[in-house]
């Protein structure tokens, strides 16, 4: 499905949720909205700040609350990064959502796997149901896995060098 579409079908569901509730869309949930579909990879809310502060101005408390809303009603997923930082990722129409991360590179590479979501479903969580999962893999990733390789070899060769060379000039 193209994000085009994804977006269109969440404004859909947003709107049908908000009437549902009595409440009203606003143009800054839309423009929330529209503008976390701009995004390729997870965002924080400084990165949806700067984004939106060249298309419409709106405040970083606005823009928290209404994330936190889209959480809420599963149109995003929110995860914490460090200790006061948390990253956004639409997930509107994703029955799993799982990332591999490059430690060296910083790389994210997105997988799905079904057989993840099916063995926590079937796990049962005391005074806990779960909804949805997310699940973040961290490693090295294949380009940095051969350069790292590659960087082992030449310190094997450059200290085998250097004790052939020492034995020559004994």
């Amino acid at each position: 499905m193209k994000d085009s579409d994804k977006l269109t079908q969440a404004l859909e569901f947003l709107t049908g949720y908000i009437r549902m509730k009595g409440q009203r869309m606003t143009p800054e949930r839309k423009a929330v909205l529209e503008a976390a579909y701009t995004f390729d990879t997870p965002f924080t809310v400084t990165l949806m700040k700067e984004y939106l502060d060249k298309v419409y101005p709106i405040s970083r408390q606005t823009i928290h609350n209404t994330l936190d809303f889209f959480f809420k009603i599963g149109l995003i997923l929110k995860r914490p990064i460090g200790s006061r930082t948390v990253e956004y990722e639409t997930c509107f129409m994703t029955q799993t959502h799982h990332h591999l991360v490059c430690k060296t590179c910083g790389q994210l590479f997105e997988f799905r796997d079904a057989s993840i979501e099916q063995f926590l479903q079937q796990k049962r969580y005391k005074r806990f149901k779960m909804t949805d999962c997310a699940v973040v893999i961290y490693g090295t990733c294949h380009k940095c896995q051969s350069r790292l390789n590659r960087d082992k070899r030449k310190q094997r060769q450059r200290a085998t060098t250097k004790i052939t060379k020492q034995n020559k000039n004994r």
